[in-house]
């Protein structure tokens, strides 16, 4: 059975692969570049994939060193993403693999965000999990009311035919009476 902190990785995991992934093409879509195809794509989206698996890899104590192991595989995944789609030709300034300043300011202060973003999704998800546990254990074990049957004396008496049934409210025939 797998533990709430260890779904929060494979979530953290999930979460840095899909956000670097979108942020890096997104990132080059925005700057005029267009969107990838092809191998430029499958390249950028394979390198995100992996560092997103290498992410949820890491086990980390801490809110800190989470966020800072957040961060920094948001920035490599971006980075890596990058030098691929510059490899790939998918650059209209041609082969230009180190970044400007610019970049490299907007894809940080995108990595601080996301990674606290991310590392707040991690611990909140952890925490509401063992909340919910702990009330499914209250919730579940508690017995159910037994339903009272209230029981009332009647005193309604059926008339029923005589001649249909040929059974009715009358004595044994006299014959059969003893003395």
């Amino acid at each position: 059975m797998r533990t709430p902190k260890a779904r929060a990785r494979w979530a953290r995991g999930a979460l840095v692969g899909g956000s670097s992934a979108v942020m890096t093409i997104g990132a080059h879509a925005a700057a005029g570049a267009g969107l990838p195809h092809g191998s430029a794509l499958i390249l950028t989206l394979l390198l995100c994939a992996t560092v997103g698996a290498l992410a949820a890899s890491v086990r980390v104590q801490g809110r800190v060193c989470g966020w800072t192991a957040t961060t920094a595989a948001l920035g490599a995944a971006q980075f890596l993403g990058h030098a691929s789609l510059a490899v790939t030709g998918h650059h209209p300034d041609g082969f230009d693999v180190i970044p400007g300043p610019s970049m490299i300011a907007a894809h940080t202060a995108a990595a601080v965000i996301l990674g606290a973003a991310i590392s707040a999704a991690e611990y909140l998800y952890v925490v509401c999990s063992s909340v919910l546990c702990w009330l499914r254990l209250f919730a579940s074990s508690a017995p159910r009311p037994v339903p009272r049957v209230r029981r009332r004396a009647t005193k309604v008496v059926a008339v029923r035919p005589v001649l249909v049934t040929g059974l009715g409210m009358r004595a044994p025939p006299r014959g059969f009476a003893t003395v």
